[in-house]
C-alpha cells in the first residue's frame, strides 16, 4: 500500500469534516466582507483607534501605512492577523494529532500498519492529507473573498493576486505549526500531548512577535516567529519571499521527517 492510497483513504473517511470546515471559513469570510462597509463609513473613528496603537504594533499586524478603513488594513486586521488563520489551524490540529496519535489512542493504527504498508508511507500519505485539506478550505475561502470583494469595493488598492499570495503564505504558516503537532503525535503516540505543544507554540509565536514590537530586547522573539513572517511580509501587497515562504517550507519539511523518522523506530507492539 502506498502513500497514495493511504491519503485517498484520508480524504474518504474525513470528507464530511472537510465539507463542514469548508462552508464554516467561507462564512466567516463572508461575515467579515460585509462588515466592511461599516468600518469604511467609520474611517475617521478606526482611524484614530489606529493611530493609537504603537507604530511597532501596526508594523506587527502587518498593517503599517495603511488606515483600518482600507481594504489593505481592514482585511490585516480583522481577517488574516486572527480568526482566519486560527480556525485554518484548529482544523489542521485536528487532523494532524488524529493522524497517528489519534488513531492510536483509539486502536486503530494496529490493524491500519497489519497491511503491507511502511510506516513512512502511513505517515507522509496523512501528513499530505491534512495538507490538502488545509489548502482546500484555504483556497474556497480565499476565492470566496476574491469573488465578493468587489461587491463592496473590498479589491481596491490590492494587486490581484493579493489574497492569493496572503492565502499562500498563511497556508504555510499553517502547514508549519501542523508539521509540530503531527510530529509530536507521531513520535510519543499521545495525541493530548501533541495538541498541547503545538497549540502552545502558535501562542506563544503569536504573542512572541507582539511583545517583541514592545521591548527592544525581546526584538529576538520577532526574527524566530512565523507569525511575524507571515504578517510582517505585507502578504496583500507583496510577493512571497524566502522569509515568508521557503523558510517555513523547509522547516516544515524537516519536522514532518524527525517525526516520522522516531516513529518508524517506536515499538507500536504491532
Amino acid at each position: 500500500m502506498s502513500a497514495v492510497i493511504v491519503l485517498e483513504q484520508m480524504l474518504l473517511e474525513r470528507w464530511r469534516s472537510i465539507v463542514a470546515w469548508i462552508v464554516g471559513t467561507a462564512l466567516l469570510v463572508v461575515v467579515m466582507i460585509l462588515f466592511f462597509p461599516s468600518v469604511r463609513d467609520s474611517g475617521l473613528d478606526f482611524d484614530a483607534y489606529l493611530e493609537a496603537l504603537p507604530p511597532s504594533i501596526r508594523d506587527t499586524l502587518g498593517m503599517s501605512g495603511s488606515s483600518m478603513s482600507s481594504p489593505v488594513g481592514y482585511l490585516m486586521s480583522q481577517l488574516y492577523s486572527n480568526m482566519y488563520p486560527l480556525l485554518i489551524l484548529v482544523m489542521a490540529f485536528g487532523a494532524a494529532t488524529w493522524s497517528i496519535a489519534g488513531t492510536e489512542s483509539d486502536g486503530t493504527l494496529e490493524s491500519t500498519l497489519s497491511a503491507p504498508l511502511t510506516r513512512w508511507s502511513l505517515a507522509l500519505g496523512r501528513f499530505a492529507g491534512v495538507a490538502l485539506t488545509s489548502l482546500a478550505v484555504t483556497l474556497v475561502s480565499t476565492g470566496v473573498l476574491a469573488a465578493m470583494s468587489p461587491i463592496v469595493d473590498l479589491q481596491v488598492g490590492l494587486p490581484g493576486w493579493g489574497v492569493w499570495a496572503a492565502a499562500l503564505t498563511m497556508w504555510v504558516m499553517v502547514m508549519l505549526y501542523a508539521a509540530v503537532a503531527f510530529a509530536v503525535g507521531a513520535a510519543t503516540g499521545r495525541k493530548a500531548l501533541a495538541l498541547g505543544f503545538a497549540s502552545a507554540l502558535a501562542i506563544v509565536g503569536f504573542l512572541g512577535q507582539v511583545f517583541a514590537a514592545l521591548a527592544d530586547p525581546l526584538e529576538f522573539l520577532r526574527t524566530v516567529s512565523p507569525w511575524y513572517w507571515f504578517l510582517g511580509s505585507d502578504p496583500l501587497t507583496t510577493a512571497p519571499d524566502a522569509v515568508s515562504l521557503a523558510l517555513p517550507l523547509g522547516i516544515t519539511a524537516a519536522v514532518l521527517v524527525m517525526g516520522t523518522w522516531v516513529f518508524d523506530r517506536r515499538d507500536l507492539g504491532v
